[in-house]
């Protein structure tokens, strides 16, 4: 994923000059995560329309007649390749929201250091800095705008602040074990408690706009 690429390209700026207030205004991201919840809100609607549409055709054409069924085929690509282009706006739009959510905890930090310091990984070790607030609030924000842990990673990688510590992605593995279990039929869910699965630490652990014609079609085909 071009995440550097796709930062510069929409803010003008590189990725790590965006915690500079100077550069990026509080005004300008809150503005900016307006404009791209709606944008994202309206690109998953397009794709969901083009994925009804191209499931749609694959049915009809499978009842046409091979004449018909040629034309069906047709459509149904145009509408593949419509959903590709949307995919790939929506893939944009997560890199673009997920810095601007990354940019606002990170801000957060500071403004419980007085804004004083820039260096986030020396704030998030002290101790009078409520990190796992901030942390809460950017998880809650990445389920809202479903924005998964790999791309947040790589964003903050891209502004070298690193908020969304690794342990976290750990957890997620756990999770995703136990949802292959249940799928299995090895555990059920009256068998889950969230107690069982937190570790228990030392008191001191207690953490857009694109034009279709601006992208190009990939390749490799995407499943809808």
């Amino acid at each position: 994923m071009q995440v550097r690429d796709w930062v510069q390209d929409y803010f003008g700026e590189s990725a790590n000059s965006l915690l500079d207030e100077g550069v990026y205004s509080d005004e300008d991201l809150r503005r900016d995560k307006i404009k791209l919840r709606k944008q994202r809100n309206r690109i998953e609607e397009e794709m969901n329309q083009y994925s009804s549409e191209y499931k749609e055709l694959l049915q009809k054409g499978a009842q046409a007649n091979e004449l018909k069924r040629e034309t069906y085929a047709k459509k149904a690509q145009i509408a593949k390749k419509k959903y590709k282009l949307k995919k790939k706006q929506y893939q944009k739009n997560s890199v673009i929201l997920g810095t601007v959510v990354s940019v606002e905890g990170a801000r957060e930090l500071q403004d419980m250091h007085d804004g004083d310091s820039t260096e986030i990984e020396s704030l998030i070790s002290e101790r009078d800095i409520d990190v796992e607030s901030v942390q809460e609030d950017m998880m809650n924000q990445m389920v809202e705008f479903d924005l998964d842990m790999e791309l947040m990673q790589e964003v903050q990688d891209g502004l070298d602040i690193d908020i969304m510590t690794s342990d976290i992605g750990t957890e997620d593995s756990e999770e995703m074990e136990m949802m292959e279990e249940m799928a299995a039929g090895k555990i059920t869910e009256e068998e889950i408690e969230v107690e069982e699965t937190v570790e228990t630490g030392s008191v001191e652990d207690v953490t857009l706009e694109d034009d279709l014609e601006e992208i190009d079609i990939e390749d490799e085909e995407i499943e809808i």
